[in-house]
């Protein structure tokens, strides 16, 4: 796109940038004028309403003072023809009202007397259904139709003068009556400067012009038209029929000018912005547009002398048309420069021969071979893995064919590696199993991985191949010891997959024995029986509990620990994990502390505990776990970091196994390094442990003898001091809350042991074993429950998920019960509102003990 056709394109957009400015600005003066007469129109619709309000509540406090008067009382019993020519025809001459009407409590007519402009109205008599309603509420304002006459009418029932709020029954009634014709509209108009009239037809039936106005309960409603203000007072009779409209009319100068103002605004910014652009065009075009044909005609032309004009100028023009010239005068030396483009290729030619002795000396191997695959050339790293040496003459190397030493085995796959190089001209990292020098057809071979490329001569023929050959030997055996690390990393999280389940199993039998226990009256022997299968089942709890321990992955805690008791707590899982033919002998003679992580220090004695193992399956024996204390004095020489000042730990773990070789103790810490068989290790347990205790500040080292077994020392500072998590917290006991519980546990059987156990225990418990069921439960009924328990591990919705769903509903106390819990699961509980989370296996009267606490918290 031309730079004229973008500045356009820049102007138009200013244009409507303008152009919206200003039709803002004219609503906005429209929408001013507008509410200008909105309130105009509310304010003289009030004053309308205010006039016909006062004559109204004028009307009703004549007829409530006649109304309560002695005289009228007396006048009903007694007509007085004077009486009433002195005050009830008075009404009609001093207050020009049109008709006075007075019924007894017969309700027959003993005065009515009209107007001289109505005297046809003196024969009148009011429906039967407004003297109803008359005496149901005493007093009634209402208009009446009559001919064509509007009659505005205030009726009240006669009661005596102290009977001020109408206790008694009425002794008549009366009413008086203001005609509203043409000619109090004429007055009224005059009154108010308004064009007034009165119709008994629909004002927007009889002018098409204004819109009809909307349906509503008030007497009046005001219209706009084109700047007129018009008021139309809807008039009902006494069942709210309407009967006649009132329309006020009435124009405003100030607002008509105000509008031909604003146009004039308009029309002169409009104006202004025009001219504006038109001299933003001329000018641009002078400074931008023509400048820039004329440099685009001088490069096209190749005539410098075109930009003379521009040159002469002082701006940034000028600058472009000096530069330009700048650049036709440098085409002379672009024509030096292909001269000198020849003599860089004869360099070239240099930098490619010192390519070539790059290429020998490289740390990959490098083959370079024909077509058919003859090897031409090689470099040393190529001798090298072939098994020839650097030293030797090129002419000792392999001069045969590449395919011969790739291993038979591979070659097939080699040739089709070849005619893909052929066909595609590049093949990447292929693996083919490359023979060493002399060696026969697999005896010595190496893993390689090799890619290559097609070198083509002048005229793009194929002429050589280029080989570049990598051994994946050491690779290959890094991969293979990663592997087993990984597979021995995800022991910990089978065990505690299996621990999970296993942990539901022992819950559901536990459960079931404390329940029969509770049933069983009578018989102490099959009493005893159910507590020793009770007691077997929480030794099982420990033990599962200790694998946990053992295999869950949570962040490093370090804090006092008395390390006896770590060890006793860890021989169980040690025994479990290796055969009774190997006894374990226990030698525990200090109490001391010292900071550790006590998972760290279990994962240590498993350790070490199955390499002892490793060295007496064969014939068995006696791993030997000792524990004693000594002075730091007592270590020098031994270690460098010794403090001499500090009292140590001395932890040995002792086997009567084969022992180690001498040659392989300096080796025995090393990563990777193993003396088991293959498949039976990684070689990264014994540096794993010795990283452990260096970060303790402490150190380790061993002593065996091949044939009489081997000793591994441990030695870690003893502290002062005592962990806070040791300390019992103190039990309390908590009343019985009735409660509603929502149970949900995918497992069956647990979720049939806790409700009978949970009914038993006086609690209404509805359970559930799909927790999308229980959720919709809740989702329905969410008032009806006061508790929700459910298990972590399920289907559809785990409990972490339900928990938060249903406490977005409302909040309830939730206790959440899981066979495998770790710091993560912990840590999302917390912050979504959990109450409570508990371990498996859990017996049901502490989940009864819980559940008291949770609820007795809540209420509280």
């Amino acid at each position: 796109m031309k730079i004229s056709q973008r500045l356009l394109l820049l102007f138009f957009a200013i244009a409507i940038v303008f152009g919206g400015f200003l039709y803002l600005f004219f609503a906005i003066k429209h929408r001013e004028s507008q509410l200008y007469l909105e309130s105009d129109s509310a304010h003289r619709k009030l004053t309308i309403d205010t006039i016909f309000e006062i004559k109204s509540n004028t009307l009703q406090r004549i007829v409530e003072e006649s109304s309560l008067s002695s005289d009228m009382l007396a006048f009903i019993y007694k007509p007085d023809p004077e009486w009433a020519e002195n005050n009830l025809s008075n009404l009609i001459h001093t207050f020009d009202y049109s008709l006075v009407q007075v019924y007894n409590a017969s309700r027959q007519i003993v005065f009515s007397e009209a107007g001289d402009k109505f005297p046809g109205l003196r024969n009148y008599e009011f429906p039967q259904a407004i003297l109803d309603s008359l005496a149901l509420g005493r007093r009634l304002s209402f208009h009446l139709k009559e001919q064509n006459i509007i009659l505005a009418t205030s009726a009240a029932s006669i009661h005596a003068a102290h009977d001020t709020l109408r206790f008694t029954p009425p002794a008549g009634y009366i009413f008086v009556c203001s005609s509203i014709d043409n000619k109090y509209i004429n007055d009224l108009a005059k009154s108010l400067n308004y064009h007034t009239g009165i119709s008994f037809i629909h004002p927007s039936k009889t002018d098409t012009s204004a819109p009809a106005p909307k349906s509503s309960g008030r007497d009046s409603q005001a219209q706009i038209i084109d700047y007129n203000i018009r008021v139309i007072r809807q008039i009902n009779d006494y069942t709210g029929t309407p009967i006649a409209w009132i329309s006020f009319r009435y124009s405003n100068p100030y607002l008509s000018q105000l509008r031909l103002l604003g146009k004039q605004i308009t029309l002169g910014a409009l104006g202004c912005i025009l001219i504006f652009l038109v001299i933003h065009f001329t000018l641009l075009h002078y400074w931008i547009s023509y400048p820039l044909k004329l440099i685009s005609k001088s490069l096209k032309e190749n005539d410098p002398e075109l930009l003379s004009k521009l040159r002469e100028k002082n701006n940034e023009v000028a600058d472009i048309a000096i530069l330009v010239r700048k650049f036709f005068d440098q085409k002379q030396d672009l024509i030096k420069e292909i001269d000198d483009r020849i003599k860089t290729e004869i360099k070239l030619r240099e930098i490619e021969e010192q390519t070539r002795k790059i290429l020998i000396t490289s740390p990959e191997s490098i083959i370079v071979t024909g077509l058919k695959y003859e090897i031409q050339s090689l470099n040393d790293e190529t001798l090298r893995l072939l098994g020839y040496s650097p030293l030797e003459d090129a002419a000792d190397g392999p001069d045969h064919s590449l395919l011969q030493i790739v291993k038979s085995s591979d070659r097939k796959e080699f040739k089709e590696f070849i005619d893909s190089l052929l066909k595609e001209g590049l093949v990447k990292n292929r693996e083919f199993e490359i023979l060493r020098r002399g060696s026969p057809d697999g005896d010595n071979s190496f893993p390689a991985l090799v890619s290559a490329s097609v070198i083509y001569d002048s005229n793009q023929i194929p002429n050589k191949l280029i080989f570049i050959t990598r051994d994946l030997s050491e690779l290959k055996s890094i991969e293979s010891k990663l592997r087993q690390s990984q597979k021995m990393e995800s022991i910990g999280t089978l065990a505690g997959g299996i621990a999970h389940d296993f942990n539901n199993i022992i819950t559901i039998i536990a459960g079931y024995i404390a329940l029969a226990a509770g049933k069983i009256e009578g018989s102490s022997e099959a009493q005893d029986d159910l507590d020793e299968a009770l007691k077997a089942c929480l030794r099982a709890k420990t033990l599962i509990g200790k694998i946990l321990t053992f295999s869950r992955q949570s962040e490093k805690t370090v804090k006092p620990l008395v390390l006896a008791d770590v060890i006793t707590d860890t021989i169980p899982m040690i025994r479990a994990s290796i055969p009774s033919s190997i006894k374990i002998q226990p030698e525990l003679e200090s109490f001391q502390y010292t900071l550790a992580d006590p998972t760290e220090i279990q994962q240590i004695l498993m350790n070490l505990s199955s390499n002892s193992y490793h060295a007496m399956r064969s014939d068995g024996g006696t791993l030997t776990i000792s524990l004693k204390s000594i002075g730091g004095f007592e270590l020098i020489g031994l270690h460098p970091n010794v403090h001499l000042e500090t009292d140590y730990l001395h932890l040995c773990i002792s086997d009567t196994g084969v022992g180690i070789p001498a040659g392989l103790l300096q080796r025995i810490f090393d990563p990777y390094f193993s003396t088991k068989a293959p498949g039976e290790g990684t070689g990264l347990g014994l540096s794993i442990v010795q990283g452990i205790i260096s970060s303790y500040d402490g150190f380790i080292w061993l002593d065996s003898v091949q044939g009489e077994g081997t000793n591994f020392h441990i030695y870690l500072p003893v502290t002062e001091g005592f962990s806070l998590e040791d300390a019992t917290p103190e039990k309390k006991s908590y009343p019985f809350l009735p409660a509603r519980i929502l149970f949900v546990d995918d497992e069956r059987a647990l979720v049939d042991l806790f409700t009978e156990a949970l009914s038993t225990a006086g609690y209404e418990v509805r359970p559930f074993s799909d927790s999308l069921q229980a959720l919709q439960t809740f989702n329905d009924y969410p008032d009806n429950f006061d508790l929700l328990i459910a298990d972590v591990t399920m289907p559809n919705i785990d409990g972490l998920k339900l928990s938060t769903m249903i406490l977005a509903q409302r909040s309830i106390p939730i206790i959440l019960y899981s066979g495998f819990t770790d710091h993560k699961m912990t840590t999302d509980a917390r912050e979504i509102g959990i109450s409570k989370i508990i371990n498996k296996p859990i017996l049901p009267e502490e989940l009864i003990q819980i559940i008291r606490q949770i609820l007795a918290e809540s209420k509280a």
